[in-house]
């Protein structure tokens, strides 16, 4: 038997108010992820500034590649080749769950500084350009030339030069040089320009320490705020469902 229409309007109220107040409490629990994602972008361009001592990238790298530019053979065993779908741009990591395989011997006769080793940067070029991934495993793989490939010298951190290239004074340089229309393309020559400071390793790792200590932090708010936003969506659709079974 439906419900009278009395009963039918005392429900609408109660998830009007409900909804309305689940409503602001999302809004807020969004601005605060966005707020806390913010905080990394904020010390990165208090860091990395134009206005002191700088150097080209390529004054910081051993050398600055892409990768294979002839087609790769594919092959139904051997070693991973990435593109940029792989890359997780919030993350910055690689996914290794997806992607194609390439021969072994195809891998070995690629040159050295093609072949991404522990301290490497790897850097998207093409489309969603501006992406660094520092790696950290070694692991065998390879990839496609719309990623760069940047291997730092001796005396510079990686994982500072990770974030360095993260900032968004990098960004703006590569932004600034990125040529093409449907798919903006960052040229080698202009990674190998972009204007770096010139810091010590001693200093450079004082900063990546830093930056590391805030990154876990703000994962742990973002995760704090995500399961806020879960929660009020599952009550939202747990009201629901009591309104539709008689249970308010």
């Amino acid at each position: 038997m439906p419900a009278s229409l009395g009963e039918q309007h005392r429900i609408v109220t109660i998830l009007d108010e409900a909804f309305e107040g689940i409503a602001t409490a999302k809004a807020h629990a969004e601005q605060n992820l966005r707020n806390a994602k913010s905080l990394i972008t904020t010390r990165l361009a208090q860091l990395f500034r134009p206005d002191g001592d700088m150097v080209r990238l390529a004054d910081l790298a051993i050398s600055i590649s892409d990768g294979d530019h002839a087609p790769p053979p594919k092959a139904s065993a051997g070693v991973p080749f990435i593109t940029i779908s792989n890359i997780n741009k919030e993350s910055r990591q690689i996914d290794f769950s997806e992607t194609f395989l390439v021969s072994q011997a195809y891998f070995d006769e690629l040159k050295t500084h093609r072949r991404p080793q522990p301290g490497d940067v790897l850097y998207t070029v093409t489309g969603s350009f501006g992406i660094p991934v520092l790696i950290e495993e070694d692991r065998a793989f390879c990839f496609q030339r719309h990623i760069g490939l940047v291997r730092p010298k001796p005396d510079v951190d990686g994982k500072w030069l990770s974030y360095a290239l993260l900032s968004p004074m990098a960004f703006a340089q590569a932004d600034a040089g990125a040529t093409g229309t449907a798919q903006r393309t960052v040229s080698l020559n202009v990674l190998r320009n972009m204007q770096m400071p010139k810091l010590s390793i001693e200093e450079q790792r004082y900063q990546a320490k830093g930056l590391d200590a805030l990154a876990a932090e703000v994962a742990r708010l973002a995760s704090i705020y995500q399961r806020k936003l879960t929660a009020l969506t599952e009550l939202q659709q747990s009201l629901l469902h009591q309104a539709f079974t008689g249970q308010l």
